[in-house]
C-alpha cells in the first residue's frame, strides 16, 4: 500500500478492512457489517475492529475514519483509484456481491483527506490555491476551532504534485521542529545545521507542504519558513492562530462560517448547514424543518459559527434534541466536550481549546483578554482605554499593543471601519469572563466598565444642558448594547450607579431606535426605586430618574406619565438646578392630556422658572419649552396659537442647528394643518418631510411613525385612501423595528379603515382601543378620540348599531398580530 506516495506497511485485516470502508466512501457501516466483511464466518472481539481502525488513523490521518457512536463507522476520505486488485478474495467477492446494483465502480484511498466535506469553504480553498501558486509562505490564520486544519487537508489533498502534511500540536519545543519535518518527508538527518539540509534536499522537488498548528513554536517556525520560502519549487502552507511576521509572507485569515442574516432569514447559511449535516450523521433520524429552523439559527449565532463548537454541539442533540442544546449554551464549555475522540487533546472539548490559545499569550496580555469580556457589544480604543487604564495598570500605548497582539492570536477581532471596532467573538467571550472570574478581578472591571460607559453617555449631555452633536450620539447608540449587560449585571449590585446609567442612557437614546428599549430599563429599576433604597438615593438622581421615565411614558400614550413628570419636577424644585427644573416642569406640561387646572398649574409653573432663572436658557432647553408651551395651546384648542408657535420652533430649531427636533417641529406642523382642515397643505409639507427623512436615515428615524400618521391621515381626507392605505404596511415595518406598540396609531388606522368602506376591520380596531378610547395603557388626545368616534358612526351606519357593538367587544381581545391583519386589509 502506498501513502502519498510512499510504501507502508499493512496487515491483511486491516487492508480488508479498509478496503471495506473504502468500497462504500460516506456510507455508514454497522460494526457488525464491519466484522462480517473482515472476519468471514469468524466470532471474534469488537476490539479487533477498534484495533484495525486505529492502525488505518495512523497511516491516513485521524479524520479519514469517522466513528458514529453507537452505529459504526464511515469512510469519509476523498477515493482515487480502482480496489479491484486490492482486496482479498473472500472480502472481493462479499463487495461485489454487496455493490451489484451499484453502477459506478468503487475506488480507494490515496493519502489521507478531510474527514468530512468541507461547508462554505470553497472560496477560501481557492484563494489558498491561488496564493500557493506563487513560491514562499502562505499563513493561513485564524482562531481556535474555526477549521484551518480540515481547509488545509483538503488543499494539500487536492494539491497535484506530492503533499506532505506535519502536525505540530503534540510538539513543546522549537528544536523539534526539523526532525518532526524530516521524518514526515522521509529524510534521515546528520548533526549540524538540521534546516539547511532539509532546504538542500528539497531544492529541486516540487512539494506542497503543509506545517500545521505553529502557533506556540511559532519562532521556529518563522525560522524555518524564511529559509524554505527561497526555494522555487516548494510551496509552504503554515497554519497558525498568529501570523509567523517574516520577509514575504502572506497571511490569509480564515473566518468563522457565514451566519444567518436577519434580513435573510429561512434562507440557506454555511453555518446551519454545517450544524445540520453533523447532526444527522449522528442520528440519520434527524430532519432540518422550518419549525427547527430558528433554533439551528440560533446555536449558530450563539457559536459564532465556529465549525469545531458546532461539531460538538451536534453531537449534544441527540440526546438534548435542539431546544436542550440551545438552553444548555449557557454552560457551552461544559457541554461542549463531544470532540472525535482521536482528535488533538486541545480539541477534544472547546474549553481545551481556547485554553491553549489562552496560554500562549503573555501575562499582561491575558489581563487584556480576560477584562475586555465585560463588554458584550464590542468596544472602542477609547472605552478600552478607560477599562484597562486604571491606576498602575498600563497606559494607552500599552494596551495598544495589548490590543494589536491578541488581534495577530486571533482572538479579538477588528472591524474595517476607521476608526476600527473591536470585539471578542461570543464563544471567545464567554472563555474570557470565566477567566475573569476566577481571577476574582470581576466586579471591579465591571464596574470599570460601567462608569466609562456612564462617562461617555454622559457628553451627550443632561437635562437642560444643549445636546452634543451627531458624533456623540452615534458613539452613544453604538454602546448600548454593553449598557444593556451592564444594567443586568449592575441592578442587584449598586443601584445608584445603575439608576444613573439608564437615565443617562434614556437620555441619549431620546431621538434614536433604541428609545423604546431604554424605556424598558427605566421600568425595569421602577420597583427598587419605589422601596425604601431608592428613596435613599441622591435626591437630584431621583429627580433625574422620574422626569426620564415620564418623558419616555408620554411617548407611549401612557397615562402615568402625567403623575411621574409631575413626581420629578416637584423633586428637582427644592434641589436649587434651574436648567433641571425648567427641563422637568417642561415635561411635566407635556405631559397633561386636557386642559384644566392641573395643565394651568403646569404652565404656570414653568412660567416662574423660566421667567426667574438667572442667565439665558441653553438653545435646546429655550426649545423644549417652546413645544411645551405649543402643546398647552393645542390642548386649550387655540390652533391658530399652534400653528404659529410650531412654525416658530421650526425655525429655531434650524437655527439651533438640532436636525433632529426641525424633523419633529416639522411634523407637528404638518399634525397642526390637519387639525386645523388645510388638508392641502398638510399633504404638501408632508409628503416633503417624509421624502426628506426617507433621503437622510428612513425607518432609523424614531419621528418616522408620526410623520406617516400625519401623510396617511392627509391622503385619507383628501379622499387619497388607497395611497393612505398603501402606507399602512410600512407603518407595521417602523414599529417592528423599533419595538412600539401600536396603541398610538390605531386611531389613525380605525378611521382609514372605516372611510375605504372596512365597517368590520374598523369596528375590530375600536375595540382594541378599549371602546371609545379608555384603554388603561394609552392615553389618547382629543384629536385621538374624535377620529375614534367618526370612524364608529361611519362603521354604525354601514353595518347597525347591534353588529358595531358586537365586533367592538371582540375587537377588544385582539392581540397585535391580529390588528396588523385587520389594518391592512
Amino acid at each position: 500500500m502506498f501513502v502519498d506516495g510512499q510504501p507502508v506497511a499493512l496487515g491483511a485485516r486491516a487492508l480488508d478492512l479498509l478496503v471495506a470502508l473504502a468500497t462504500q466512501p460516506d456510507h455508514l457501516l454497522s460494526k457488525n457489517e464491519l466484522l462480517g466483511l473482515v472476519w468471514p464466518g469468524l466470532v471474534v472481539e469488537e476490539a479487533n475492529l477498534h484495533v484495525q481502525v486505529s492502525n488505518l488513523r495512523k497511516l491516513l490521518g485521524s479524520d479519514a475514519i469517522v466513528t458514529v457512536p453507537g452505529r459504526g463507522y464511515r469512510f469519509a476520505a476523498a477515493v482515487v483509484a480502482d480496489l479491484a486488485a486490492t482486496a482479498g478474495p473472500v472480502v472481493a467477492s462479499n463487495l461485489l456481491a454487496a455493490s451489484a446494483a451499484s453502477a459506478a465502480v468503487p475506488q480507494a484511498i490515496a493519502t489521507a483527506r478531510p474527514a468530512q466535506r468541507l461547508i462554505g469553504r470553497d472560496a477560501d480553498r481557492v484563494a489558498l490555491e491561488t496564493l500557493l501558486a506563487s513560491a514562499g509562505c502562505v499563513t493561513l490564520v485564524g482562531t481556535a476551532g474555526v477549521g484551518k486544519t480540515s481547509l488545509s487537508r483538503q488543499v494539500a489533498a487536492g494539491w497535484s504534485a506530492r503533499s506532505a502534511f506535519v502536525e505540530l500540536a503534540t510538539l513543546s519545543k522549537g528544536d523539534e521542529v526539523p526532525d518532526t519535518v524530516a521524518r514526515a518527508l522521509n529524510l534521515q538527518l546528520d548533526e549540524g545545521d538540521r534546516a539547511e539540509q532539509i532546504v538542500r534536499a528539497l531544492s529541486a522537488e516540487s512539494l506542497l507542504l503543509v506545517l500545521d498548528n505553529a502557533e506556540h513554536l511559532v519562532q521556529a517556525v518563522a525560522e524555518l519558513a524564511a529559509r524554505l520560502q527561497a526555494l522555487g519549487a516548494l510551496r509552504l502552507l503554515v497554519t497558525s492562530q498568529l501570523p509567523l511576521n517574516v520577509a514575504g509572507e502572506r497571511v490569509y485569515r480564515l473566518l468563522p462560517l457565514a451566519l444567518p442574516a436577519a434580513a435573510a432569514s429561512g434562507s440557506d447559511n454555511d453555518a446551519v448547514a454545517l450544524l445540520v449535516e453533523r447532526i444527522v450523521a449522528a442520528d440519520r433520524r434527524f430532519e432540518a424543518t422550518e419549525a427547527s429552523r430558528p433554533l439551528l439559527e440560533a446555536i449558530c449565532t450563539q457559536l459564532d459559527g465556529l465549525p469545531l463548537a458546532l461539531e460538538m454541539a451536534a453531537a449534544r442533540v441527540p440526546a438534548l434534541g435542539l431546544s436542550g442544546v440551545r438552553d444548555a449554551l449557557y454552560e457551552r464549555f461544559a457541554m461542549l466536550t463531544r470532540g472525535h475522540r482521536d482528535a488533538t487533546t486541545r480539541h477534544r472539548t472547546l474549553r481545551n481549546a481556547l485554553d491553549w490559545s489562552y496560554r500562549l499569550l503573555g501575562e499582561a496580555e491575558q489581563r487584556v483578554f480576560r477584562t475586555l469580556g465585560v463588554f458584550a457589544a464590542g468596544f472602542t480604543l477609547d472605552l478600552a482605554v478607560a477599562l484597562l487604564a486604571d491606576g498602575d495598570d498600563p497606559g494607552r500605548w500599552d494596551i495598544i499593543d495589548a490590543l494589536t497582539t491578541l488581534i495577530d492570536h486571533s482572538l479579538l477581532v477588528a472591524s474595517a471601519d476607521d476608526p476600527p471596532r473591536y470585539h471578542l467573538l461570543e464563544t471567545m467571550r464567554a472563555f474570557a469572563l470565566g477567566e475573569l472570574a476566577t481571577s476574582g478581578a470581576e466586579p471591579a472591571a465591571r464596574e470599570r466598565a460601567a462608569r466609562a460607559l456612564l462617562a461617555l453617555v454622559e457628553r451627550f449631555g443632561t437635562p437642560g444642558s444643549s445636546t452634543a452633536g451627531g458624533e456623540i450620539r452615534g458613539l452613544c447608540e453604538a454602546e448600548m448594547g454593553n449598557i444593556r449587560d451592564a444594567l443586568d449585571w449592575l441592578r442587584e449590585r449598586d443601584l445608584a450607579l445603575a439608576v444613573h446609567l439608564a437615565a443617562q442612557a434614556s437620555f441619549a437614546a431620546t431621538f434614536s431606535l433604541w428609545r423604546s428599549e431604554t424605556t424598558r430599563w427605566l421600568l425595569a429599576l421602577e420597583p427598587a426605586l419605589v422601596s425604601a433604597a431608592g428613596r435613599a438615593l441622591p435626591a437630584e438622581l431621583q429627580a433625574f430618574y422620574w422626569t426620564e421615565l415620564g418623558r419616555k411614558l408620554l411617548f407611549r400614550g401612557d397615562p402615568r406619565a402625567n403623575v411621574l413628570a409631575r413626581r420629578g419636577f416637584e423633586l428637582w424644585q427644592p434641589l436649587g438646578r434651574p436648567a433641571g427644573t425648567i427641563f422637568a416642569a417642561a415635561g411635566w406640561v407635556r405631559c397633561v392630556a386636557r386642559a384644566g387646572d392641573e395643565l394651568d398649574a403646569a404652565v404656570a409653573a414653568l412660567d416662574a422658572q423660566r421667567l426667574g432663572a438667572p442667565g439665558d436658557l441653553s438653545p435646546r432647553l429655550r426649545l423644549n419649552v417652546h413645544g411645551a408651551l405649543a402643546l398647552a395651546a393645542e390642548r386649550r384648542g387655540d390652533l391658530a396659537a399652534v400653528l404659529a408657535a410650531r412654525e416658530a420652533e421650526v425655525a429655531l430649531a434650524r437655527e439651533f442647528g438640532f436636525p433632529e427636533a426641525a424633523v419633529i417641529a416639522e411634523s407637528n406642523v404638518v399634525n397642526t394643518l390637519s387639525m386645523l382642515g388645510r388638508h392641502d397643505e398638510a399633504l404638501l409639507r408632508g409628503e416633503a418631510l417624509l421624502a426628506r427623512v426617507d433621503a437622510a436615515d428612513g425607518d432609523r428615524n424614531p419621528s418616522m411613525l408620526w410623520i406617516l400618521e400625519y401623510v396617511i391621515h392627509a391622503r385619507a381626507e383628501l379622499g387619497r385612501l388607497d395611497e393612505a392605505h398603501a402606507l399602512i404596511g410600512r407603518l407595521w415595518q417602523v414599529m417592528d423595528r423599533t419595538g412600539e406598540q401600536p396603541g398610538p396609531w390605531l386611531p389613525a388606522m380605525a378611521l382609514l379603515a372605516a372611510l375605504r368602506g372596512r365597517a368590520s376591520e374598523a369596528a375590530l380596531l375600536i375595540g382594541r382601543l378599549s371602546h371609545g378610547g379608555a384603554n388603561p395603557e394609552v392615553t389618547y388626545q382629543p384629536i385621538d378620540l374624535q377620529r375614534i368616534e367618526r370612524a364608529r358612526a361611519i362603521a354604525r351606519e354601514a353595518l347597525g348599531k347591534a353588529e358595531i357593538e358586537r365586533l367592538i367587544a371582540a375587537g377588544a381581545a385582539l392581540d397585535d398580530a391580529a390588528v396588523r391583519t385587520s389594518s391592512l386589509r
